[in-house]
């Protein structure tokens, strides 16, 4: 997604904004991502990734399926397909 600020991520990922600061601030603290003046409003800050933070993405990311997998193993695949499309209403996603 690219350089983003903390109210954008908070509403990409549905946290509120005061979680989302705590949020940041340990991965921040942890060396995951850094703030930095957003590029169009000066007066936010735009959260990036570090590059140890690119690492522990890509991870994460490939372990998904499998957590996944594991999480919703009792359903068809159908089913599964079923409760995507639900949770993605749910979500109003497209």
């Amino acid at each position: 997604m690219g350089p983003c600020s903390q109210q954008e991520l908070s509403e990409q990922l549905r946290i509120d904004r005061s979680v989302m600061v705590g949020c940041i601030d340990g991965l921040e603290d942890s060396g995951l991502v850094r703030r930095e003046r957003h590029p169009k409003d000066r007066r936010a800050n735009a959260i990036t990734l570090t590059p140890e933070g690119l690492v522990a993405l890509a991870e994460v990311e490939s372990g998904v399926p499998q957590l996944l997998d594991h999480a919703f193993h009792a359903l068809t695949p159908a089913e599964r397909k079923t409760l995507a499309r639900l949770v993605a209403k749910i979500l109003d996603v497209k």
